[in-house]
């Protein structure tokens, strides 16, 4: 618990705004610095661009707000990580999108 909190007092949670080219069209999404941190980190396990990963959330999506789904794609991805078998290597990110 002492470390959970150790690094929650690290956290800045200064948002960060970014914009990427979906499918012709421009989209920005507003997150964590650590969120990008780990959709950084997702696109490098899955071998893909972080635009790739962007656009994969962004077409699934819809109209709700990109920021929100990156946020809940990150979560959906590290717990579906942690659970048995493989670790990261047996996730398929298109079956954690929440949209």
């Amino acid at each position: 618990m002492q470390n959970l909190l150790r690094i929650l007092g690290q956290t800045s949670y200064e948002q960060r705004r970014r914009e990427f080219t979906v499918d012709g069209r421009r989209v920005s999404a507003c997150v964590s610095q650590e969120c990008w941190d780990a959709l950084e980190d997702i696109s490098a396990q899955e071998g893909v661009s972080l635009e790739t990963l962007i656009a994969g959330v962004a077409r699934r999506c819809g109209r709700r707000s990109l920021s929100l789904e990156l946020d809940l794609f990150a979560i959906s991805y590290y717990q579906t990580a942690s659970l048995p078998a493989g670790g990261l290597r047996d996730v398929e990110p298109a079956n954690l999108l929440p949209c």
